[in-house]
């Protein structure tokens, strides 16, 4: 009678235990499908790519890059600074108005990785209160400084409704020496659904741009802005 008993009594540990461990691995597997994502690129579409610029510091040559954007017929996605907007109102303007899209990089351009959640939650606050108040804007596109970020990070992306972009081509644009550089970087890493990086202020950006955007066409590229390469793409 008492070995019957616990030879039940182990059964039925036995099956609570395993009862357990199906919960937790189904509420593992709820988290990582809620889990937000950071992206790189988006797969799947063939002959399309995303120009993005960061607006940082500087707004040295923007007019002239909205220029050759405007003769090119090409919409592109700018990841501006709350401190950058204040300072350069009608630049931002100007952005949305020629069919730009803009996105939050957060407000002082701060490194996330070093700030507490909350200090983080009013970065990407801080943005969005000036989108709004300036331009009567709402960022759908989030991207951090340094392109640093952590769970956290893209938590409070996701609370601010954006998706968390980065990039699958960086150009070094600030670090070439010539406008040659750059094209021909962005030339040999070419790929379908790839999104660029740019920066607005770096010296031989101007002079590269043309040249990027002709073999672009060369090769039957058509760039477009962040939000229409992820149309259709499954959100975090």
């Amino acid at each position: 009678m008492l070995r019957s008993w616990r030879l039940s009594e182990k059964v039925a540990l036995g099956l609570l235990i395993l009862l357990g461990a199906a919960l937790a691995t189904s509420a593992l597997q709820q988290l990582r499908a809620a889990a937000p994502e950071a992206i790189y690129f988006v797969p799947d579409r063939p002959f399309q790519i995303a120009l993005t610029f960061e607006t940082r510091w500087s707004s040295e040559g923007l007019s002239e890059l909205l220029q050759i954007l405007e003769a090119g017929e090409v919409a592109a996605t700018f990841f501006l600074t709350g401190d950058w907007l204040k300072e350069h109102p009608q630049e931002a303007a100007a952005i949305l108005k020629q069919g730009h899209e803009i996105g939050n990089h957060t407000l002082s351009d701060t490194v996330l990785l070093y700030l507490s959640p909350e200090e983080i939650t009013a970065e990407l606050e801080g943005f969005s209160e000036a989108a709004r108040e300036i331009l009567e804007y709402r960022p759908r596109l989030f991207r951090p400084p340094r392109g640093l970020y952590n769970g956290v990070v893209l938590e409070a992306a996701r609370q601010q409704r954006c998706r968390t972009v980065l990039w699958s081509v960086e150009s070094y644009d600030t670090h070439a020496r010539n406008p040659g550089e750059v094209s021909a970087r962005i030339a040999s890493r070419l790929h379908h659904g790839a999104i660029v990086l740019f920066r607005v202020g770096a010296p031989v950006l101007e002079e590269a741009l043309p040249e990027i955007l002709a073999h672009l066409q060369e090769q039957g590229y058509q760039a477009v802005t962040v939000s229409e390469l992820l149309k259709g793409a499954p959100e975090n």
